[in-house]
This record gives C-alpha cells, sequence and structure tokens, in this order.
C-alpha cells in the first residue's frame, strides 16, 4: 500500500471528484479527514472509508469563511494526530441558483473566493504546519480551463491555482513539502449535470465521453505517494482529450 498509515484532508471529499480520491486513499491504506459545508453529506464516504478498514473523521466546513480555517485545520490535526497529505478540492463552476444575490459581481466574489482565496489560505496555514514537520503533501485541484485564456471567473480563478501551486511548490520545497496540482478536464459529476460520463450541457470529446472521477483519482495516489518524491510544482493534465 502506498499511503500506508499516511493522514490526508480532503476537501469537498461528499462527492465527485473529492470523495472518489477520499476513496482511493483508503484504499491505500490512508485515514481521512473529510469535509463538506454539511457533515451529514459525508456520512457516505466515511462508512464508505471505514469499510475499508481506516478511520474518518468529518468536518462541517466551508473552507471560504477565512477565519474558520485556522481553528478547523487545529481539529483535523487533533484528530488525525498530524497531518501528511492535504488535497484541496473544494471548489465552484458557477453561483448556485438559490444564491440570494444572483448578480454577475457576486457570481464573480463567490467563484474567486471559493476557488482561489480559499485555497490560498488553506495552503498558507497547512503549509506552516508541514514546513515545521519538514514533510508533507500539498495537491491543489485546478482545471484544465486554467490552461486557456478566457474572460470568465472560473478561468481566472484556475489559472491563479496553476501560478499559485508552482509558486508554492518552490517556497516549500526546501523544507520538504511537495506541492503540485492536477488539471482535470470536464468530469463526469452531477456538478456538470452528468452521470456516467455521458454529458448533459457540453459536448464531450474525441473519447465521446468524460473523465470519471475515480479516474481522476489514481493521479492524487501517485502525487501524495513517494512515487513522486521528485515531482514539485507540476500541473498533471487530465482531459480525456479533450483540449
Amino acid at each position: 500500500m502506498r499511503l500506508q498509515n499516511k493522514r490526508a484532508l480532503v476537501t469537498g471529499a461528499s462527492r465527485g471528484i473529492g470523495r472518489a480520491i477520499a476513496l482511493a486513499f483508503a484504499d491505500e491504506g490512508a485515514d481521512l479527514a473529510l469535509t463538506a459545508r454539511h457533515a451529514d453529506a459525508l456520512a457516505d464516504v466515511a462508512a464508505a472509508v471505514r469499510a475499508k478498514g481506516r478511520h474518518a473523521h468529518c468536518f462541517a466546513w466551508d473552507v471560504s469563511v477565512v477565519p474558520q480555517i485556522q481553528p478547523r485545520l487545529a481539529e483535523v490535526w487533533a484528530a488525525l494526530g498530524g497531518l501528511d497529505i492535504a488535497v484541496n478540492n473544494a471548489g465552484v463552476v458557477r453561483l448556485p441558483k438559490d444564491h440570494p444575490n444572483p448578480t454577475p459581481e457576486a457570481a464573480w466574489d463567490y467563484i474567486l473566493d471559493i476557488n482561489l482565496k480559499a485555497l490560498h489560505f488553506m495552503c498558507e496555514a497547512v503549509a506552516k504546519r508541514m514546513k515545521e514537520q519538514k514533510r508533507g503533501v500539498i495537491i491543489n485541484l485546478a482545471s484544465d480551463a486554467g490552461l486557456r485564456a478566457a474572460p470568465n471567473a472560473y478561468c481566472i480563478s484556475k489559472w491563479g491555482v496553476v501560478g499559485y501551486t508552482q509558486g508554492l511548490a518552490k517556497l516549500m520545497a526546501p523544507h520538504g513539502v511537495r506541492v503540485n496540482a492536477i488539471a482535470p478536464g470536464p468530469v463526469a459529476t452531477d456538478m456538470m449535470n452528468c452521470a456516467d460520463g455521458q454529458p448533459k450541457d457540453w459536448p464531450a470529446g474525441p473519447l465521446g465521453r468524460y473523465a470519471l472521477p475515480e479516474e481522476i483519482a489514481p493521479i492524487a495516489v501517485f502525487l501524495a505517494s513517494d512515487d513522486s518524491r521528485a515531482v514539485f510544482g507540476e500541473v498533471i493534465v487530465a482531459n480525456s482529450a479533450n483540449g
């Protein structure tokens, strides 16, 4: 097992890519701290992790609320007895339909706050602790949209994740902390109004389907494991030929 007895935090773990990464980590022997805005949304994935013989700790945590980050992270550290791997997966594509202020400005702020601002403050807090222990892995979820120019909040937020990851990797490398990113293309999740790889909103590319979350998770396992011990500041694109 490549992650035997490692302790990992996965944000946005209740569904989609986050859920798949959490289960893949458990398969490889890791214990998990799982976050979502509502703890009850984590019951299913936590049960699945425990069924694999690993520990799962659930945290109701809106990562976009910056003052919550330090105290919540302290709770994670206490629950797991430390932290070896942090996966910043929480992210959004658009403003939710029930948002009380559905304006272009609100959409911009909402997307940037979650996809980039929250990621920065999460990385900052995690990196400080990992620097003290002189080891650790941070994996950020970017997007292949962050490698293309487009004048919209989502693409700009993911451009930011790519650049931030590369910069933080250089800063943390001397301290034994590896920082990398995964840049998926379209993935079959309910966020994309898609199931079993079949798109409903946007056309698929040459494969005729979107990637599945379970096809992204092994990349996270690789980046979290010692197999990637020479990999720093890389952005691994997994877009199923949709680029």
